[in-house]
């Protein structure tokens, strides 16, 4: 019986990963067009595009195997990613250390956008992509320290037992308010979407991309943001609800993320209406300025504030 509930949640979390992520983003363009004063797309329209590039040859304006390639190693990234998460009580995929191979995954999705943007003879893709290194190597270190206050608190680098082993502390208070921050900004939302920045340099790394290919690689970004906010999520909820020792309770704690993930959608959509994309350098302060609070933060944990 035990194994059968525990296949259910895994079944549905899988589900969760390949459904509810395009459709996140159709809540998202709504809101935008409502606080804008029009009607917007169906919550659905995401979907619809996406099927729409799946049906469509192609081009390919280099032989680079690695211009093929990254679309799916990037899905391949971000599915992985999602699967290191709790839904429920139950992880899909679960080992030590998996916050390790969390941190990896996810990033690999960008560097697999970075090399697909540097694969062709395009000067508005090497731009895209540079701006996309930069993000990266300002923001991950920021990230990795927050992991490191996350996995100091519970005393693991393993996800489940870091989220059934936090203790509230000054340091970790904030290291959630810093780790929103974080992660937003590796989501790629406005303001921080300095390499797609298709007013500026045409979609940046994905600025040869069309067809199938082009599907692939918005599909594995609108997982990584999913698997982002669900790891957040959890962060927020499963800590402080208690043992999860029953089917019943873990139900609760499914609908509970699933409810969250899409309540923050809308929070969100307003922020990107609300704000203007800032340029590379601004994004490069910020994030080398939250480092440096990172940074404090983690000495606070130490010290056992």
């Amino acid at each position: 019986m035990e194994t059968t509930i525990k296949v259910g949640f895994e079944l549905v979390g899988i589900l969760i990963i390949f459904l509810l992520p395009p459709y996140l983003d159709g809540i998202a363009r709504r809101v935008k067009a409502r606080l804008q004063y029009r009607r917007g797309p169906p919550l659905m329209q995401t979907w619809y595009d996406l099927q729409k590039l799946f049906n469509l040859p192609s081009v390919k304006p280099t032989k680079s195997l690695l211009f093929t390639a990254a679309p799916f190693l990037a899905l391949a990234s971000a599915i992985s990613a999602a699967l290191l998460l709790p839904y429920g009580n139950v992880i899909p995929v679960d080992f030590g250390f998996n916050l390790v191979v969390f941190f990896y995954v996810i990033l690999m999705v960008s560097v697999f956008l970075i090399l697909g943007g540097l694969s062709v003879q395009n000067a508005f893709s090497h731009i895209g992509a540079t701006r996309e290194a930069q993000l990266i190597l300002t923001v991950e270190p920021l990230i990795a320290i927050l992991y490191g206050v996350l996995a100091y608190n519970a005393g693991s680098l393993n996800i489940a037992d870091i989220i059934a082993n936090l203790h509230l502390t000054p340091s970790l208070v904030l290291a959630y308010i810093a780790l929103a921050y974080a992660l937003y900004v590796e989501s790629g939302f406005v303001p921080f979407d300095v390499a797609e920045a298709e007013q500026e340099v045409i979609g940046g790394p994905l600025g040869e991309y069309s067809g199938r290919l082009l599907g692939v690689f918005y599909y594995a970004i609108h997982i990584k943001r999913f698997a982002l906010l669900w790891f957040f999520v959890s962060l927020l909820t499963m800590p402080w609800i208690g043992p999860i020792n029953t089917p019943e309770r873990a139900a609760l704690v499914l609908a509970l993320q699933f409810i969250l993930t899409v309540a923050f959608y809308p929070i969100i959509a307003a922020l990107e209406a609300t704000n203007a994309r800032l340029r590379i350098d601004q994004v490069v302060k910020m994030n080398v300025r939250m480092f440096f609070a990172g940074l404090v933060i983690l000495g606070m944990a130490f010290m056992g504030w």
